[in-house]
């Protein structure tokens, strides 16, 4: 077999031999050999995104969903730019992606030769590893096998992360024609684990204490089950963003709305323990930057404390921690948990009870509706900006059966709708997409995807014709009306649901909190609801539910 037919079906092989099920594939002339090796590999299944930015959050969401990599293949020249913002997003929320670009050879660069960029170190330090495999000969093709596991495996390492290959071929270009053969190769991810004299150490520092776990991102299988088990123990509270918040006692549904109400300055634990990313929450961040509580990190790589508040660190996985953890921690003093839990309970009857006086829709109750309505087995996929937001602060109770994904590596709310579809193509179970307007006309190639995959997807379609988030910042107070509309309110005039017609997906506008639950109960294929809110009510009905939670505060 030609060294060029050989390399790629074996890398394609391996990949498959350590677990990779899927390759998204963006269609070009210089990788039709990784796109025909990807296609002809029966354990795995290719899916073919025209648009390069969307394919990359469609592999995105893939990996997010099943925890697994997904291979990203482009062709040369600016396709592989367009993989960017989704290697950035998977490089900050720590998700494994194997991204393949094929090359022109080594002579035709820097030579004017069409379809040619500097794609050596393309995606700068966001990835975990870059190697330029070479043009393909004898050496590469009996090295494929070694390079697919180094790859894997730093795609692995703590912190996981995308990696790229970059392939050059030379032409004419060979084509794979039988698939590698399986090879019964295994891959183990070790845990980050404390020793035993730094769980002494730690447990010793939380005994008896007034302490609070603070955890933000997505984390790892394990973390809700080994948090509450510690928590139950030692009686202690849990903030924990969207993602990974979990039902349990100790789990404040509220922790946004407790911060903004001042109850953290009036119940400052003794130390916080913060695992994962900085929360959503602004109020919970503001007081972390400002309470000077001791401020003890966990995590098993890199270093995360753009507030510069860690006081020390232990280098360990955190689910594993907990778990390490439980049985040696005694308890905290009587009623500090029973204190926080009260409050919680308080604010989310008060908010229950001030949506209940809110005109629909309205964009918390929309949020709010969107995830008590998923159905059992769903994620629901939550655009950055202020769904995700409205999701941290108004959600309320967790619920077990329905997971939260978000894209908080890099807060864009580009990539949206690609990622919610990759979730979708993973394993089939339906995706709840809750975006807004902005997120939908930016992403808005992918309701062709969804559509032309017939995928389980619906969209939540906010539309209150702008970037809402905005009438929140001191923007939107200090500039003249025209000017702060002009350049941050950005009003379009444009209807998600015409836009997705457009593209085949089947659209509605909806008014009721009741057409919104009868829509995501709907077991069907692609369909997008469009609800229109007041960019500038919206902010008055925040304001309405925070002063309501702090009132059942005092």
């Amino acid at each position: 077999m030609d060294p060029a037919a050989t390399l790629t079906t074996r890398l394609a092989g391996t990949f498959a031999d350590l677990g990779l099920r899927h390759a998204v594939v963006s269609p070009g002339s210089r990788s039709t050999p990784l796109a025909v090796a990807f296609a002809s590999e029966p354990r795995i299944t290719t899916h073919v995104v025209l648009d390069e930015r969307s394919a990359g959050f469609f592999a995105l969401g893939i990996a997010k969903q099943s925890g697994i990599p997904a291979a990203l293949v482009s062709t040369s020249g600016t396709a592989a730019a367009h993989y960017l913002p989704a290697v950035a997003e998977a490089s900050q929320a720590r998700v494994p992606l194997m991204v393949l670009t094929a090359d022109r050879p080594p002579e035709l660069r820097d030579t004017g030769a069409p379809q040619t960029i500097d794609q050596v170190a393309l995606y700068g330090r966001a990835v975990r590893l870059f190697l330029d495999v070479g043009v393909p000969d004898s050496a590469t093709a009996a090295a494929a096998r070694s390079t697919a596991l180094h790859a894997w495996a730093r795609a692995h390492d703590a912190p996981q992360g995308p990696v790229h290959l970059n392939l050059p071929y030379r032409e004419p270009l060979a084509l794979p024609t039988d698939p590698s053969p399986p090879l019964d190769l295994r891959f183990s991810r070790g845990e980050v684990q404390l020793p035993p004299e730094g769980l002494t150490e730690l447990a010793a520092r939380l005994s008896g204490r007034r302490w609070l776990i603070i955890a933000g991102g997505r984390q790892r299988p394990g973390f809700a089950a080994a948090t509450a088990m510690l928590c139950a123990e030692a009686m202690v509270p849990v903030v924990a963003d969207v993602q990974c918040r979990f039902p349990s006692p100790s789990t404040m549904a509220y922790g946004d709305l407790l911060a903004a109400s001042g109850f953290f300055e009036a119940h400052a634990p003794e130390i916080v323990v913060r695992v994962g990313s900085v929360p959503t929450s602004r109020p919970v961040w503001s007081w972390l930057q400002d309470s000077g509580v001791e401020h003890i990190m966990v995590d098993d790589a890199g270093w995360r404390d753009p507030l510069g508040t860690v006081d020390s660190a232990y280098r360990a996985d955190p689910a594993v921690t907990f778990a390490d953890l439980a049985g040696r921690v005694d308890p905290a003093p009587e009623d500090w948990l029973n204190v926080w839990s009260e409050a919680d309970r308080d604010v989310g009857r008060a908010v229950e009870q001030a949506l209940t006086n809110e005109p629909f829709p309205n964009e918390p109750s929309i949020a709010r509706t969107t995830t008590a309505a998923a159905p059992s087995g769903a994620t629901v996929y939550v655009g950055s900006s202020m769904p995700i937001r409205d999701v941290d602060a108004f959600a309320g109770r967790p619920r077990g059966d329905v997971a939260i994904l978000a894209n908080r590596g890099a807060n864009g709310i580009d990539g949206l709708l690609s990622a919610a579809a990759g979730a979708a193509a993973s394993d089939g179970r339906r995706v709840i997409a809750l975006a807004g307007d902005l997120s939908v006309l930016h992403d808005s190639t992918a309701l062709g995807v969804i559509a032309g995959l017939d995928l389980p997807v619906t969209v939540v379609a906010v539309n209150n014709d702008g970037g809402g988030i905005f009438h929140f910042l001191p923007q939107a107070s200090r500039l003249p009306g025209e000017r702060f509309e002009t350049l941050f309110a950005t009003p379009h005039g444009r209807s998600p649901a015409a836009i997705a017609d457009a593209f085949g997906v089947d659209a509605r506008m909806i008014e009721t909190a009741d057409e919104l639950t009868t829509a995501l109960a709907a077991d069907g294929g692609p369909l997008l609801v469009e609800i229109k809110t007041d960019r500038a009510e919206n902010v008055h009905v925040h304001e309405r539910l925070r002063t309501a939670a702090a009132q059942a505060l005092r």
